[in-house]
């Protein structure tokens, strides 16, 4: 009889504990465009626009990523948890260190940091690595998050070859929209008459030239109407996306217009 209550006292002490036990809180990190696994890794291509914010092979892989403290449960993790929780962030990530303590000052119901922008550089042609550090009194995790160089190597392109006859062309020059003898809205993207309507030049629409843009504005592809009408990025009243008629160029069409006017948009050297 004593024996046998000894026993149930235990059960119930262990259950006690159990059910006062705090859950256990992992960290996730969360990339958009890059898979969930493997967990402790994050790796991205320069240029591919999935997963670099930029989607311009710059030798730099721009991440969108949060935080994300959790129970098994799928619960925000207790606050005294995260209080004994550290974040070491190596190059690049320092806004991640910055989101943790933020989330950490007005922490709330949610479980994710906000979203911040990090990046990480490829070694020229080599891979580029970077890392963020948690460290508790439970235990210290490693995240890795890898750039690699792009696939396409970009050779010395020229505004004659890779913007006037590989794009303007065949898209834009034409007799219904920017061709020799039509040039809608003031700009004439014929050959040998393209670069002097568009480089330096104001553009016709009255809110872009009041937001102070040029139609190429020579090492500011942000400022350079021409690009921002092909993104499709415009403010209100600055216009319709274009081409007008048909889909919009691809990204590596544009990713070449960029790099063109970021090189300082030069009539006849290469870029």
């Amino acid at each position: 009889m004593h024996m046998s209550l000894l026993l149930s006292a235990s059960i119930l002490l262990a259950i006690a504990s159990v059910a006062g036990a705090r859950p256990k809180c992992d960290l996730e990190v969360d990339a958009e465009g890059i898979p969930e696994k493997p967990e402790h890794s994050k790796t991205c291509t320069d240029g591919d626009s999935s997963c670099d914010t930029s989607q311009s092979a710059d030798g730099i892989c721009r991440y969108r990523v949060s935080l994300c403290f959790r129970t098994a449960a799928e619960a925000a993790c207790d606050r005294s948890q995260l209080d004994g929780m550290s974040v070491i962030a190596g190059p690049g990530l320092e806004g991640l260190a910055t989101a943790f303590t933020q989330f950490k000052s007005a922490l709330t119901a949610d479980a994710c940091t906000q979203a911040v922008d990090v990046q990480v550089r490829t070694r020229g042609k080599r891979i580029g690595r970077t890392t963020l550090r948690t460290l508790s009194s439970l235990k210290r995790e490693r995240y890795t998050f890898v750039c690699r160089p792009s696939h396409q190597a970009h050779a010395a392109a020229t505004f004659a070859r890779d913007i006037q006859t590989k794009i303007i062309d065949s898209t834009c020059s034409t007799p219904s929209c920017h061709g020799d003898g039509s040039a809608s809205g003031s700009l004439d993207l014929s050959d040998g008459a393209s670069y002097a309507s568009m480089v330096g030049v104001p553009p016709a629409n009255d809110a872009a030239r009041a937001a102070g843009l040029l139609r190429v504005a020579p090492g500011d592809p942000d400022h350079s109407y021409v690009l921002l009408k092909l993104q499709g990025t415009l403010a209100a009243g600055e216009g319709a996306r274009m081409p007008l008629i048909g889909p919009p160029l691809p990204a590596s069409t544009i990713d070449t217009i960029r790099r063109w006017i970021a090189a300082g948009a030069p009539e006849t050297a290469p870029f």
